[in-house]
């Protein structure tokens, strides 16, 4: 039996959906002809697609795919003869139905091609939406785009036309459309467009509206340069009125077209963009991929004052887990991680310290050396270089190896001995003194490459852990000094407790880990499994298990005074320099 008698059996059983579903899926022999044959079936009156189509449901526990089948109609759709009433009510529910998916608003460009083929069916379509702006005026920025298309000067006319309209929502639709239309080649055509956003942007309060204007002014700025100067004060005065949904729409210019924005439009977007809220996800995702832009194509003194803005306006609300896409591009870039390390340890708020803790906390290896920016430091000021070697110590304490990269750095570039003194003494205590580990082969290593005075200091700080931990040993087993058996069998549960809950904690937010099974092995060598193959016959397979291990290094005094140690953090964490 053919396709084409499958579907017309279908339609007549009830169960056309499923038939379309089933005969569009891959390996279907005759799946390039169902859209052909829907097309002749329906132009030919023996079944109504349009109407078929209308009672397709985004439910994925009852029925065919909503999308794979919903593809079929849309690339019927525009060879299909039927009424505009319906074609528009079945392209509105598909649409809506498709819910915030991406490719919710696939089935509107298939609605577009349908309106051109006929020069009636965009004024026909308008006429409906008027007549119902309620339900129907998500459709008017297509119909207009397909009006365009066919007329561009009357339905530019009809455009600015429903930019005063009464009905808000076509008010909000048809300055939006401004922007996607297609305009007639003559420049008095574009001053009209740009007129009528000029006075929504200077009239109007609704902060859709300010969005539509934002966008429309956005889209209209390349089509003649002795217009852009008008074009982008139409958006910075729609921007400035604007609450939410314009900035969303000023995020989207800033995240899509960043490295193409006239410096007046960016250094505006930039401003105004300081007044997003912290909760919206979306708006300030747009924001992070723009930061990240800037950072990338070498505008990064932008990038970095923007960040630096947003989160000193936003303290104790924004971190930098939010701007994850910035992070991963100053991490690849050691220059850029030298400035803003000592440019912000060297402001000292704690918002900023925070955010390069959070910063060097997302690398992922044996330890992040890390410099200073000399042009970020004055070399003769002995108070800003200690200022921010504690505040290294307090922020990075964890991260030893990167630590002492930083101090090493400040010894390099300290200008007398008094300040070699003072930072030869922190790397001894509190960083060598806690970490004896690959903190302090870290620094035999740069021992053996430096030079001059700055040898002598970083030799001066082993020569002194080294007395340290021979006078330790030459103390001796002290029973005393030791917990007993029973303290550290209770405190080894309590350690065992605490890493299951972390991983715990780790599984519930991991999306592999809720793709695969999972066993637990309790012994063994290897593991065996059975996969079924295509023969359904099972087949053994055996992996044998690796030994996997990991390792850290806690501080020292987190044992032996871990109150001090707390204490001497937090002092370095929260002084200030005197202004």
């Amino acid at each position: 039996m053919s396709t084409r008698d499958d579907l017309l059996r279908s339609y007549n059983d009830s169960n056309f959906l499923e038939t379309v579903y089933a005969c569009s899926s891959n390996d279907h022999p005759d799946r390039s002809a169902v859209v052909s044959d829907l097309i002749a079936l329906h132009n030919e009156g023996l079944i109504d697609v349009v109407g078929a189509f209308h009672s397709l449901k985004n439910d994925s526990s009852n029925g065919p795919d909503f999308f794979l089948t919903r593809n079929i109609f849309e690339k019927a759709l525009p060879d299909l003869d039927a009424p505009i009433s319906d074609v528009m009510q079945c392209v509105l529910h598909l649409y809506l139905d498709a819910g915030r998916d991406l490719a919710a608003g696939t089935i509107i460009n298939s609605f577009i091609d349908f309106c051109t083929r006929k020069a009636s069916r965009p004024h026909d379509a308008l006429e409906e939406i008027e007549a119902s702006p309620g339900k129907l005026a998500h459709l008017l920025p297509a119909t207009l785009i397909a009006g365009s298309q066919i007329d561009s000067s009357f339905y530019l006319c009809e455009t600015i036309r429903l930019c005063n309209d009464e009905n808000i929502e076509l008010k909000r639709r048809g300055l939006f459309s401004i922007g996607k239309i297609n305009l007639p080649e003559d420049i008095k055509d574009l001053v009209i467009a740009l007129s009528a956003l000029e006075y929504a942007a200077a009239q109007e309060t609704d902060d859709q509206i300010l969005s539509s204007v934002i966008k429309s002014a956005f889209s209209l700025l390349p089509r003649d340069k002795s217009q852009e100067p008008r074009a982008i004060l139409i958006i910075i005065s729609a921007l400035a009125k604007g609450d939410d949904y314009a900035l969303h729409a000023a995020s989207e210019i800033f995240v899509f077209d960043t490295g193409e924005l006239p410096t007046e439009l960016l250094d505006a977007l930039v401003v105004d963009l300081l007044r997003v809220k912290p909760t919206h996800k979306s708006t300030l995702d747009n924001v992070d991929y723009g930061i990240s832009h800037l950072l990338k194509n070498g505008n990064s003194e932008k990038a970095i004052q923007f960040l630096e803005a947003l989160l000193l306006r936003h303290s104790g609300e924004l971190t930098m887990e939010v701007f994850d896409s910035a992070v991963s591009e100053i991490l690849s870039n050691k220059v850029l991680s030298s400035k803003i390390l000592t440019r912000w340890f060297l402001k000292g708020a704690q918002v900023l310290c925070d955010a390069v803790h959070a910063i060097v906390g997302t690398y992922h290896g044996n330890g992040l050396l890390l410099e200073i920016d000399v042009t970020e430091l004055n070399p003769s000021d002995s108070g800003h270089i200690l200022f921010i070697a504690r505040k290294v110590i307090g922020y990075l304490f964890i991260q030893p190896i990167s630590v002492a990269s930083v101090l090493i750095s400040l010894i390099r570039n300290a200008a007398d001995d008094k300040v070699l003194k003072e930072l030869g003494a922190l790397l001894f205590d509190p960083l060598l003194l806690n970490y004896t580990g690959k903190a302090r082969d870290y620094v035999i290593k740069q021992s053996g490459i430096e030079s001059g005075k700055v040898k002598v200091t970083i030799d001066s700080a082993l020569k002194a852990i080294d007395t340290y931990l021979e006078d330790l040993r030459s103390v001796g087993h002290l029973p005393a000094l030791h917990p007993s058996e029973a303290q550290r069998e209770a405190y080894n549960r309590h350690f065992s407790q605490l890493m299951a809950e972390s991983w715990k904690a780790a599984e519930a937010k991991s999306v592999f880990l809720n793709l695969i099974s999972k066993s637990v092995l309790l012994y063994g060598k290897k593991s065996i499994s059975y996969v079924y193959g295509s023969d359904g016959q099972p087949h053994r397979q055996e992996i044998p298990l690796q030994s996997h291990g990991s390792e850290m290094e806690f501080a020292r005094m987190q044992t032996l005074d871990p109150v001090g140690m707390d204490y001497m953090l937090r002092v370095f964490r929260n002084e200030q320099l005197k202004t």
